[in-house]
């Protein structure tokens, strides 16, 4: 027991002078203690900070976070497929741009990466990050984030922007690079933190502290659909009431106020070196406004060419010369704001213009994947798809009725019938005809059964304007669901 006794009290001496050292260690190196422990205050901050933002608790409503869906959808897209067509650029083009549509008609693979409000250096780095993930074949940039911005004088909605986009984006080192080129320095960790950027919402968004602590806990679903960066705004055209400002008020978009940064010229210079450098063939795309919505637009078109005309890459711009037929007042935004979009019927004229744009003016070999059995199960009853491309024998929901006959003059690749809720829908494709048959009918004389019995029935198509393809021409008629079976005569019919 003594001995026992006697040990405890030489262990309690060793550990008392450990500790008399150590202490003595401290008073000696003040500077080194409060280093240490300034490092460890640091170190302990920085992992809840960390902590917090790997599980989201200070994450903004991201239900309509549109561009973080895309890059969620472009990293899973990309790893079984390659993009063929990667378009890059701010709202004007995934509100302009139909990528499913484009993809069905080039029979490619094509892919919308783009971010609201943001400039063509957010472009840049969002392209750089991409190039590191797949391998296009043709890059798409659209211009309307070719301006005068300047990334170390980002103010409020901008600067709001500029994060969002930057937060979506994925591969930790091409953030690390770019973080000095989008932010000043005293945006970088509001940059990279969103629990630091919306620390805030102790204060005055509690719910959504609640709402995320909730969705922290469900485990995240899978979404299967289909999504190549299209973000569908507008529905319907310019209204009566924009008219009418137009008229009196003039145009909200003056070409002589537009004005280009130097960061601006040097970005596009940037991503020009990077295509080349990377072998992809690179063209630029200006989207229209309505014409009424800008005046002096050949200003405008005369600066931003100051930067575009030094570069061999093709500029599509719809802008000018403006197609006063096709980009009528259903294609835009009921808006009277500087910045309008398009509505979707307008995004499908501009998809097919820029496909067309690209079949007959760029100097690139796209692959044909058409043929793919990959490539038709996944884009097979997209939008589009049976606009270009005809119903499988095997769709129980839709129906082949004929291809490849010639009717009165009239060579017709395909007539289907497809499924529309309760109502059937009928598309008859032809082969583009010299004359403009635009505003002509395409009537077919078809066979149907009913109460045993086979009828003919006379039905009158009318001219798809949204789906205007260089070699095939769509009609469309919806129907009472009736049992088709067989085209008897099919005739164009004009005024």
């Amino acid at each position: 027991m003594r001995k026992k006794t006697v040990k405890k009290k030489i262990d309690k001496k060793v550990v008392d002078k450990a500790v008399v050292e150590k202490k003595a260690f401290f008073d000696n190196k003040p500077i080194l203690y409060i280093t240490l422990k300034s490092l460890l205050i640091v170190a302990i901050v920085s992992f809840a900070i960390y902590y917090s933002d790997s599980k989201g608790y200070f994450n903004p409503d991201e239900t309509n976070n549109h561009t973080k869906r895309k890059w969620d959808a472009f990293y899973d897209f990309s790893k079984s497929n390659n993009i063929d067509v990667l378009l890059l650029g701010n709202s004007h083009l995934y509100s302009g741009i139909n990528p499913k549509n484009l993809s069905v008609t080039l029979g490619v693979n094509a892919f919308i990466l783009a971010s609201p409000g943001t400039n063509i250096s957010d472009t840049y780095y969002g392209l750089k990050e991409a190039l590191n993930r797949t391998s296009p074949k043709l890059v798409v940039i659209e211009t309307y984030g070719i301006n005068n911005f300047n990334p170390y004088k980002l103010k409020d909605g901008s600067l709001s922007d500029q994060f969002k986009s930057f937060y979506a984006r994925k591969n930790v080192t091409t953030k690390l690079a770019s973080t000095p080129f989008l932010f000043k320095s005293d945006n970088y960790v509001y940059a990279w933190s969103n629990t630091i950027r919306n620390h805030e919402f102790i204060f005055n968004d509690t719910k959504q502290l609640e709402k995320n602590k909730v969705l922290i806990k469900k485990k995240p679903r899978k979404n299967n659909k289909l999504y190549l960066g299209r973000y569908v705004r507008f529905q319907t055209g310019v209204e009566d009431d924009i008219m009418a400002k137009y008229d009196s008020l003039g145009a909200p978009v003056d070409g002589d106020n537009y004005l280009y940064s130097e960061y601006a010229e040097m970005y596009v210079k940037m991503i020009v070196d990077l295509c080349k450098e990377k072998d992809v063939e690179l063209i630029f795309l200006t989207l229209p406004m309505y014409y009424k919505h800008i005046d002096n637009y050949l200003v405008w078109d005369k600066k931003i060419g100051e930067i575009l005309n030094k570069y061999p890459n093709k500029w599509i711009n719809m802008q000018n010369p403006y197609d006063m037929s096709r980009f009528t007042a259903v294609c835009f935004e009921n808006t009277y704001k500087t910045n309008q979009h398009m509505t979707y019927n307008g995004s499908l004229i501009a998809t097919y213009k820029l496909a067309e744009f690209i079949k007959s003016k760029v100097n690139v070999v796209l692959p044909n994947r058409k043929n793919e059995a990959k490539w038709n199960k996944m884009f097979y009853g997209q939008e589009g798809y049976f606009d270009n491309m005809p119903v499988s024998s095997n769709d129980a929901a839709n129906k082949l009725i004929c291809q490849n006959l010639t009717m009165n003059n009239v060579h017709i690749q395909d007539v289907s019938v497809l499924r529309a809720g309760k109502n059937r829908l009928i598309v008859a494709k032809i082969d583009r005809m010299a004359n403009d048959i635009s505003r002509c009918k395409l009537r077919i004389a078809v066979s149907y059964a009913q109460n045993n019995e086979i009828k003919i029935a006379n039905i009158d198509l009318h001219y798809d304007v949204f789906h205007e393809m260089s070699d095939k021409m769509v009609f469309k008629a919806m129907i009472k669901p009736i049992d088709i079976r067989e085209l008897k005569d099919a005739v164009i019919i004009c005024k």
